[in-house]
């Protein structure tokens, strides 16, 4: 493993090239003085000390071969993301990268490893996704600007989609001039770090540029950490297979999309298989676009092997794998027909297309039941019936969520999500792993708000729990005697009635009463009729004190509540949010609190438990909760 300066000879480097608008990859091998002299250093036996301090390690084969590890780069607008995987992909190959042309940028370190650099779109699809495939995260934080508001809803994607490892990096330092000033800022940007993912978690620092590089004494000690690191296993991706998809192609036959250029497309999806091995058959989503049967899966040649590898080896398991299923790590490509002209139109070849594997059971469409919380830095509550974007394991898709109380027996609608408080949700849509799912707010548009609406998890699939809401039946009297009286309109049969005695009313002047029977005053009955109609639904009811006939009495009673069933793919255009909202943590409360405890507080302060905002021009500011609870807590 190479993890230090002295090994970059042994690191290649692979990006895009773009040719005949279809895009390829190319490797670029570094040669130079140092590769020279290693070389004659090894022959000459000068490297017997050293390699009496390195353990034997037996190589993997292609058949033991892991997937490059995915290291996502995010953070907001012009915080340096780009910057950083060039400066990277310089120290690890001594090649300089002028454009990253495609989604993946993917490095060779030495014998046992390989990484793939993916910078995170900004818009919130984008960031839906690379919180289900990253293996490493790289938080960008500007540190004259302050934290903002992508850096805490990526942290609450990850959280719900498995919280892979996470490392820090503050940029912009080099515009502090006063010393003292900046050791202030870093310090308080590290508390509140690691406030939110962990005590001692990875910081770096990067401040001045070179040759409008990051200088090597700087990324050494990133690009070391990263080369040594251990990657752990996330174990709702492993459940499944899925890929990240480093190369796109367009097949569909030319004469066919000059006819109609909104046709239906064929095509060719390539990457390296995740999660778990992938058997024929297997049916797979590609993230925003759909369920597709997979009509061709096939091994193809890895294009970056590890420095251990036989081409000739490789190609003999690729023949054996086209036979069996498909091993983990494996390069394959995916022939997929009849896929949504969008696909073709919409194509960004900067942003990452995530394709996961769907179980028998996900193939099916049912009732979720999820157990919910509305994220304290959401403006507004979420109303029962309106439609929400939800992330649910490898889909994300628009649905008309119900809100309700959880009980032992029967839940009772809300009209809005609690401020506070966990609720159940039931809404109708694919089903999905017991994962955890994240509710988003205008997942299409860039508006200056923060985006997380809610996040909870996934309680049961394809059950539909019993949820009831209070209605009123409303009756007119047509018969008064002292405290009796016959109550007309509230039912339409005396079948019905039976259902019902017992039950209490009350009159619009709050005069309360019990329903009694269908069957009439002092043991008669009571035959209304309209013309030769017998009219059946007249009800006697016995009042605590004597109504009138101007009263209306009502009946509450609880009645089931039907979950709409229907839903919709959520394919909105991708595009990155270019505005930068800047988030403001107030280290203590307002000093006009602190002096009185007698102060009068509006209700709408009251709903929000103590929650202060700090408003600055032309920049949204998250409000901060005080009180037992924090921001992202995790656990």
């Amino acid at each position: 493993m190479a993890s230090s300066g002295s090994n970059q000879q042994d690191h290649r480097l692979v990006t895009y090239c773009r040719s005949n608008n279809l895009y390829t990859l190319k490797v670029y091998e570094p040669h130079g003085k140092r590769e020279v002299k290693k070389r004659k250093r090894d022959d000459d036996g000068e490297s017997q000390q050293d390699s009496l301090h390195t353990p034997e390690i037996n190589l993997p084969t292609s058949q033991e071969e892991e997937p490059p590890y995915v290291i996502v780069v995010q953070g907001p607008p012009n915080v340096g993301k780009s910057l950083l995987i060039k400066s990277l992909v310089k120290y690890y190959t001594n090649q300089q990268l002028d454009d990253i042309q495609g989604p993946v940028v993917t490095v060779v370190l030495g014998e046992l490893r390989r990484i793939q650099f993916v910078e995170c779109p900004n818009n919130i699809n984008g960031m839906i996704d690379a919180a289900k495939y990253a293996d490493l995260v790289l938080l960008l934080v500007d540190a004259a600007f302050g934290y903002e508001m992508e850096t805490f809803e990526f942290l609450n994607l990850l959280k719900i989609h498995g919280f892979p490892n996470v490392a820090g990096v503050l940029t912009h330092l080099d515009e502090f001039v006063d010393t003292e000033k900046l050791n202030e800022t870093k310090q308080r940007l590290g508390r509140q770090f690691w406030k939110e993912i962990n005590d001692g978690a990875e910081l770096f620092y990067l401040s001045q540029l070179s040759n409008g590089m990051y200088q090597n004494c700087q990324i050494q000690k990133l690009a070391e950490f990263i080369s040594a690191m251990k990657f752990y296993a996330v174990p709702c991706r492993d459940a499944q297979p899925y890929m990240l998809v480093d190369r796109f192609e367009d097949v569909t036959p030319p004469e066919r999309a000059h006819i109609d250029k909104k046709c239906d497309r064929n095509i060719n999806l390539y990457g390296y298989l995740r999660g778990c091995n992938m058997k024929r058959g297997t049916k797979m989503h590609i993230a925003g676009v759909g369920d597709f049967p997979i009509n061709g899966i096939t091994s193809v040649i890895d294009p970056y092997p590890l420095l251990s590898a036989d081409n000739r080896d490789n190609l003999d398991e690729v023949t054996r794998l086209d036979m069996e299923s498909f091993r983990t790590g494996t390069y394959i490509r995916l022939e997929i027909q009849d896929v949504s002209f969008g696909i073709a139109e919409n194509f960004d070849p900067c942003h990452p297309i995530l394709v996961g594997g769907i179980s028998l059971e996900e193939d099916k469409v049912g009732y979720l039941q999820v157990r919910l919380k509305r994220h304290i830095w959401q403006e507004k509550l979420l109303k029962t019936g309106e439609p929400v974007v939800v992330s649910v394991g490898w889909r994300r898709y628009e649905t008309r969520p119900i809100y309700a109380i959880e009980g032992s027996r029967l839940n009772e609608k809300l009209p809005y999500t609690p401020w506070d408080a966990y609720c159940l949700a039931m809404f109708w849509g694919p089903l999905a792993a017991p994962t955890g799912p994240v509710a988003v707010h205008n997942a299409a548009d860039n508006e200056g708000v923060f985006r997380i609406s809610a996040t909870g998890v996934v309680l049961d699939s394809n059950q539909a729990a019993k949820i009831r809401e209070i209605s009123k039946r409303i009756g007119i009297p047509c018969e008064i005697y002292k405290k009796t009286a016959l109550i007309k309109d509230m039912f339409k049969s005396d079948s019905e009635i039976k259902k019902f005695e017992g039950a209490l009313v009350k009159t619009a002047r709050g005069v309360g009463g019990e329903v009694k029977t269908a069957r009439g005053v002092f043991g008669k009955i009571i035959k209304a009729r309209e013309g030769d109609q017998l009219t059946q639904g007249i009800v006697r009811c016995s009042f605590r004190s004597e109504i009138s006939m101007s009263d209306e009495v009502f009946m509450p009673v609880w009645k089931q509540v039907e979950v709409p069933r229907a839903f919709n793919l959520f394919s909105a255009p991708w595009k990155s949010n270019e505005r930068r909202r800047a988030v403001v943590f107030v280290e203590e409360p307002p000093s006009f609190l602190a002096g009185s405890k007698q102060l009068e507080l509006s209700d709408d302060y009251q709903a929000k438990k103590h929650v202060w905002s700090k408003k600055i021009p032309k920049v949204k500011v998250a409000q901060r909760n005080y009180g037992d609870e924090r921001l992202l807590r995790r656990g």
